[in-house]
């Protein structure tokens, strides 16, 4: 293996190796704020594996969709919502050490299938960028859907909106 090569697959043991480590923050904090930021940390190095592997628009949408959207809202709703005595409790269960276990177990399986399927078969290439040909779909052919489905979601969001007012508001 020539370093060209090998800088990529140590890049990507990091930071297969740092997800593992947050997503097991995420299981055993005992502050749900502490959970959430990891939560956040372990989703955003998704997306760096994603990129890492040459595909952008979906990294680019972990990152919007994900890290940027759902974690921010989760967060107002644990600062909003709940008293600060209700930010530190456990996060675990008796039943954790058997769930280990089959995690562990699930593991070697899958180690073992992929051993015998991709043996030999790994890509030696550069992975090519993907977003610049999803713009073109998106905005060529499948303009008119993608714009059809635009106005679908506005319509939703005045909606939500419409309905989240009070009934003296809605007069």
């Amino acid at each position: 293996m020539t370093m060209e090569q090998m800088i990529p697959t140590v890049i990507f043991a990091a930071m297969a190796i740092l997800l593992i480590g947050l997503s097991l923050i995420v299981v055993t904090a005992k502050s749900v704020f502490r959970s959430a930021i990891a939560l956040t940390a372990a989703l955003g190095i998704v997306a760096g594996i994603f990129a890492l592997l040459g595909a952008d628009f979906v990294a680019a949408s972990q990152l919007l969709i994900y890290v940027g959207g759902i974690m921010i809202i989760m967060l107002f709703v644990i600062m909003l919502s709940q008293r600060s005595t209700a930010l530190t409790e456990r996060q675990t269960n008796e039943q954790w050490l058997w769930g280990a276990l089959f995690a562990l177990a699930v593991t070697c399986a899958l180690i073992v299938q992929f051993r015998a399927v991709y043996r030999g078969v790994f890509a030696t290439s550069v992975p090519t960028p993907t977003s610049v040909a999803i713009g073109r779909l998106l905005l060529g052919d499948m303009i008119v859907p993608f714009e059809a489905i635009s106005l679908v979601l506005l319509a939703a969001l005045v909606g939500a909106v419409y309905f989240g007012l009070d009934y003296e508001e809605k007069l």
